[in-house]
């Protein structure tokens, strides 16, 4: 079945609806590979991790500084001092020999105390540290000059993580801290799914690729979509400008279909005379239509089929309404097969320099500059919403001002929440 070409389309749908459509047909299994915990950051977490041990594995000291009983430091001030022995000093050297013949932490006795650095482990019959800067030594002597309540400047055994915490979930995208508390567990290697391989088809008699010397308007949208999917980690496979031909159309796609996981072709999705795409798609044995017409603005040529499990999704060729389409439908896909969320957006308050409208059951994505006035506070200027084409909007703009589609658009002087897609100036 063929699109009918020069009659529209048979209907506009909401894009959160066929998402949702989308999402649900999608089969599709990624490759898993145990990688060192250095090289997993930015990777998605492909098991559950769990803690083998306490840590701290012993109480230990928070501070550089004397560990007491804080009994023994009641009612201790500057006019009056409590004054401990000091038997010894304990420093991280013995952590690796503690609990074994080697070493064993000591008994403090009522009245005594040891020198402890940070990290050192407590002797035993202690239950807190005074800070050094809150004592005077006198020989053999301290001076303790504040009370310390219980637990004062000690990290608590198993206070960190407990045998058997969870240290990292499947679906978690791995981030430094991450990585340190798995080195800190003594674990190095961690599973991660391999980056969604996403083929990038580019369709039109008319393009040329940049540094050709051939005539055509130049195929800008293919490097858009390489470098977009290679920002959210994941890896493109360039297969290149196709005609508009339905066969070779075809026999690109099936390439595609082997070689990535995700497909995204741009052009001919829409319902001029030479917009085969569909047809294309079509002609593929098991290929499903999810949605072809969405309320995005621009974008709204956007269209997805499932061709046995892999999604293959049609954007327009126009390298604006082509970001809108990759932020709306590429990076959630992706983050589903990834079995996890998306980084949250930076969002602003900033303050309309002049009004904007929608056509409503749309949802418009308007490029605005965000910048901060004399008076301290944040402006967005809008630049412009048509014009898909107009790769210098997305330059000068700085963010995205999203209208939903009950709005019919923003009073100058009103308040709006933006999402930032660079720096404000």
């Amino acid at each position: 079945m063929a699109r009918k070409r020069l009659k529209g389309f048979l209907k506009i749908e909401n894009i959160d609806a066929v998402l949702n459509r989308l999402l649900s047909s999608v089969k599709v299994s990624l490759n898993i590979k145990r990688v060192r915990i250095a090289e997993a950051v930015g990777r998605v977490a492909a098991e559950d991790i769990y803690a083998p041990r306490e840590y701290p594995p012993f109480d230990r000291a928070a501070v550089d500084g004397y560990a007491v009983r804080s009994s023994d430091t009641f009612s201790a001030s500057p006019t009056n001092p409590a004054l401990l022995k000091c038997v010894g000093t304990i420093d991280t050297s013995v952590i690796k020999d503690y609990g074994s013949m080697a070493w064993s932490p000591p008994t403090l006795e009522e009245g005594e105390t040891y020198l402890v650095f940070t990290g050192a482990p407590i002797p035993v019959g202690a239950d807190a540290v005074v800070p050094l800067e809150d004592t005077v030594t006198q020989g053999r002597n301290v001076l303790i000059l504040k009370q310390v309540p219980p637990l004062a400047n000690i990290s608590r055994k198993g206070e960190d993580f407990r045998r058997g915490d969870t240290i990292l979930c499947r679906g978690t995208i791995i981030m430094p801290w991450h990585v340190a508390a798995l080195a800190q567990a003594g674990i190095g290697y961690v599973k991660v799914y391999q980056p969604v391989r996403v083929a990038v088809i580019n369709t039109g008699d008319e393009l040329t690729e940049v540094g050709s010397n051939k005539p055509g308007i130049i195929n800008s949208a293919g490097p858009l979509i390489e470098a977009y999917v290679k920002l959210i980690g994941c890896e493109a496979v360039r297969l290149g400008i196709v005609r508009d031909n339905v066969r070779e159309i075809r026999e690109v796609v099936e390439k595609g279909l082997k070689e990535a996981d995700v497909v995204v072709i741009t052009g001919g999705s829409s319902v001029g005379g030479r917009d085969v795409v569909p047809e294309a798609l079509f002609s593929i044995e098991g290929a499903e239509l999810v949605f072809h017409g969405v309320n995005l603005r621009p974008g709204r040529t956007a269209g997805a089929f499932i061709i046995n499990g892999k999604p293959v999704l049609m954007l327009s060729g126009l390298p604006v309404a082509c970001y809108v389409g990759l932020e709306a439908i590429l990076k959630p896909l992706i983050y589903h097969l990834l079995g996890t969320r998306p980084p949250p957006k930076v969002r602003v308050r900033a303050t309309l320099t002049r009004r904007v409208v929608n056509v409503v059951g749309y949802r418009s994505f308007y490029r605005v500059r965000v910048y901060r006035g004399s008076d301290g506070r944040l402006y967005a200027e809008p630049l412009r919403l048509t014009g898909s084409g107009i790769i210098s909007s997305l330059i000068k703009g700085n963010a995205l001002l999203i209208i939903p589609e009950d709005t019919e658009g923003f009073d100058e002087g009103v308040e709006v929440e933006v999402e930032l897609i660079g720096p404000i100036s």
